[in-house]
């Protein structure tokens, strides 16, 4: 039995051995890999998680997709010159408008005119000579009938009047009306017309014939016969000589006797001398030349592959023309390759090891883009809303450019969404952080645009003269004078590099120009939505800080008649945080609007408050020091439901939450440990924890409410001093700083050593000129037998 037991306590002791030495063994191999150096992307994952990752691949899948869409050839524009000739990628037919217009307009000139019969002006010729044998029957003497031929401008003399009157009404006036029939038979082939009416039609006829429409019945517009008539055939009614000579062979063709012949001429020239007997019929010549053009086919050129497009143009540059043929070679070249025609398989290719080179640069430019912000301004990726913000901003920026690039062949005019997003990152964080984000777009869009690298240094160019003139937006006019010096710095850019590759001025001040428009309108576009970039990134640009600075605000205006003391904290911690922030570049204007209403909390129990305790009657004498730190600590939350009641910016927030971070509340803190009841042993123990006494914080996360932490701390000490002289005050504020520094209020923030002793130098020059000596002036005393004044003398008192 006693063996047994042995064996039992041996193999337990060997059990505890081996389970020691395992758990030796684990020790060792954690320590290895804790020795081991940690991997750049375990870091990463462990700082910010995998949310940033997820947006990057989306930004980056997004942008290549921008990237690719589309063409990639070089954009010309009209009026620039070309030292070589552009040759064709593929062989291709394209319409040529200028030779098929010039068919077209020669087959509308060889349609012929269309001219209709003037029947009335025959009518009324047969009526007049109807009238002459009516007027010659009713007159019974030749000199009634002298009277009235007279009157009617007949030239009958008397063999004619007698000649008439032998025709008897039945059988004479069949003669004489047969001598009309005869007549106006001959009138509609002895044509006259109207050469003005051949400038009626554009373009003039080049036909040598006209096409006559002849009505068959009394109205001319029944259904006409046309026939042709050639040209010279036809006679103008402006000329009289010509027209006297075909009234007479007309006269003579239709069989007048000859004693009728002059009477009969004179009817015709007359008639025919006011009015053509062939008028111009406008539709139906149009619808002939349209007819005519119809038949005309379009008219294709064939460009050969490797063959000159478009010849070397030194001097007058492309034309509109050009530009055309370009777009059609683009066309057919897309249209090539995606045909499955053997022959593409090169060009395929050779697009698909370019497009893959542009999706690296892309994947170049996304790993950068981040590499850059986690470096520099961490917070962006930190915040999943900033990091979702900025990666859409640069989205749209690339989106826009395309678009602009795909509807206009202005160039210039896709500087305006970068310096757009430049504007706003530089609005939102600072200029740094804005020149170096918008570099990696920047060298998206020209890939996207198939810029240069003139077209790429033109947008650093404005990107660098707008965010080092967009330090702070104070005014309105602020914002016009940026966008006015970034199109001037675009304009020269852009012009000197089409002056250097030897293009005219002419052309290059007016490419130029737009570029510079582009800068205009960006400053324009971000005046008019900061309050959405206000929105959208959580910030405050100055305007609306120095709007939030008023003093009638009615946040600011309840604290200086509620709680005084307090304002006129808040107002000198405001002016000494400004002074500390300039000495560092830091924003001055933020840490002064944030000084004035960081203890916008006091207002709900104001009394308990030191500044703002009247006769020296402390409210905390009669509470326990935990009910005065509830109430003390207590303002920083209240201060912070304010701020979303009055509906503070967002970026004022910090500094209420954070002006206190986690330090000790002190004055409580010591009045608990001199409470604290001795031990049982009879030894007094003033030990009491600092955690129960803290402020819940978070400690500052920015240089601007770090400085307010230690502005506060610091006034408060200073103006407790019985006699604030400048050794002393900077021994306070001395001691203060390296309280905060011990005490790790900084490690959230960055904020260097060498900065804090900026500040530290700022607010002691500060404080010592607001706690500078004065000197008492002299007092009068006044005696029994006079008044006698007493010279005091000078004697410095704190002020």
């Amino acid at each position: 039995m006693a063996a047994a037991t042995g064996k039992c306590k041996l193999l337990s002791l060997q059990n505890i051995m081996a389970i020691a030495k395992t758990k030796r063994r684990r020790d060792q191999v954690k320590q290895l890999r804790t020795d081991l150096p940690v991997p750049i992307w375990r870091r990463v994952f462990d700082r910010f998680g995998m949310m940033p990752a997820l947006i990057a691949m989306l930004f980056f899948i997004v942008a290549s997709t921008i990237v690719l869409y589309g063409s990639h050839s070089r954009q010309y524009a009209v009026g620039q010159r070309t030292d070589q000739p552009i040759y064709a990628e593929v062989t291709f037919r394209v319409a040529d408008s200028q030779e098929t217009f010039r068919r077209q307009e020669a087959a509308r000139a060889s349609a012929a005119s269309h001219y209709r019969l003037n029947r009335n002006l025959i009518t009324q010729i047969r009526t007049e000579l109807l009238g002459l044998y009516q007027a010659t029957q009713a007159s019974e003497t030749y000199d009634a009938m002298a009277k009235t031929a007279g009157e009617r401008g007949w030239p009958v003399d008397e063999s004619a009047y007698q000649l008439l009157r032998s025709y008897a009404p039945d059988s004479g006036s069949n003669i004489y009306e047969s001598s009309i029939n005869n007549l106006e038979s001959r009138l509609e082939r002895e044509l006259t017309w109207d050469p003005a009416s051949a400038e009626k039609r554009q373009p003039a006829s080049t036909s040598p014939v006209v096409v006559v429409h002849v009505a068959t019945g009394e109205e001319s517009n029944e259904r006409s016969k046309p026939r042709e008539v050639k040209g010279f055939d036809l006679s103008p009614f402006t000329n009289s000589k010509q027209i006297k000579r075909g009234a007479e062979d007309l006269v003579r063709l239709a069989g007048f006797p000859t004693a009728l012949r002059p009477v009969v001429i004179d009817v015709l020239v007359r008639f025919m001398s006011k009015s053509p007997l062939l008028t111009y019929d406008q539709q139906l010549t149009q619808a002939a030349m349209s007819a005519a053009e119809s038949q005309v086919d379009q008219v294709f050129v064939e460009h050969q592959a490797n063959k000159p497009l478009i010849p070397p143009r030194p001097e007058a540059g492309l034309s509109h023309a050009d530009l055309e043929l370009l777009g059609a070679h683009d066309k057919a070249y897309q249209e090539f390759l995606s045909s499955p025609n053997e022959a593409a398989q090169p060009l395929r290719e050779r697009r698909l090891l370019q497009r893959t080179g542009m999706v690296v640069v892309v994947l170049i430019c996304t790993i950068g883009l981040f590499a850059y912000v986690g470096t520099y301004q961490p917070r962006i990726l930190e915040i999943q809303t900033r990091t979702i913000a900025l990666v859409a901003l640069l989205g749209m920026a690339l989106l826009v450019a395309k678009m602009i690039a795909l509807r206009t062949p202005i160039e210039g005019l896709v500087i305006a969404p970068v310096l757009y997003a430049a504007s706003i990152v530089a609005v939102a964080y600072s200029r740094r952080i804005a020149a170096g984000i918008i570099a990696f777009p920047a060298v998206m869009i020209c890939l996207a645009v198939g810029g240069d690298a003139a077209l790429l240094v033109t947008m650093f160019v404005g990107v660098s003269a707008t965010v080092v003139l967009l330090d702070e937006v104070r005014s309105r006019e602020r914002m016009i004078w940026v966008g006015t010096f970034s199109a001037i710095a675009v304009f020269l850019s852009s012009m000197s590099f089409d002056l250097i590759d030897g293009q005219a001025f002419a052309f290059a001040a007016r490419r130029s120009s737009w570029g510079a428009l582009a800068a205009v309108l960006s400053a324009m576009t971000i005046l008019a939505s900061l309050p959405m970039i206000e929105r959208v990134f959580r910030i405050a640009t100055s305007l609306t800080l120095l709007e939030w600075r008023d003093p009638t605000r009615p946040l600011l205006n309840r604290l200086a008649s509620e709680a005084p003391g307090t304002y006129s904290h808040s107002l000198l911690l405001g002016t000494l945080a400004e002074a500390a922030c300039k000495t560092i570049g830091a924003n001055g204007l933020l840490a002064q609007v944030g000084a004035l209403y960081h203890d916008i909390g006091k207002l709900h129990k104001s009394e308990y408050f030191a500044e703002n305790q009247e006769a020296k009657i402390n409210r905390h004498d009669n509470l326990a020091p935990t009910m005065s730190l509830l109430i003390i600590v207590g303002h920083v939350k209240d201060g912070l439901e304010m701020a979303k009641e009055y509906r503070l910016p967002r970026v004022l927030h910090q500094f209420i939450a954070e002006h206190h971070g986690t330090t000790v509340v002190r004055y409580f803190h010591h009045i608990a440990s001199e409470q604290q009841p001795s031990k049982s042993s009879g030894k007094h123990d003033r030990e009491v924890s600092e955690s129960q006494f803290r402020y819940p914080g978070p400690k500052p996360k920015t240089r601007e409410s770090a400085i307010l932490m230690l502005c506060d701390g610091i006034e408060g000490a200073v103006r407790a001093l019985a006699e604030p002289t400048p050794g002393r005050i900077e021994h306070v504020v001395h001691e203060i700083f390296t309280d905060r520094l011990n005490d790790g209020q900084f490690d959230d923030c960055d904020i260097t050593l060498r900065e804090l002793h900026r500040v530290e130098e700022s607010l002691v020059k500060s404080l010592c000129s607001h706690y500078h000596g004065r000197v008492s002036y002299p007092k009068k005393d006044k005696t029994e037998s006079g008044e006698k004044v007493k010279e005091t003398p000078l004697k410095s008192a704190a002020g």
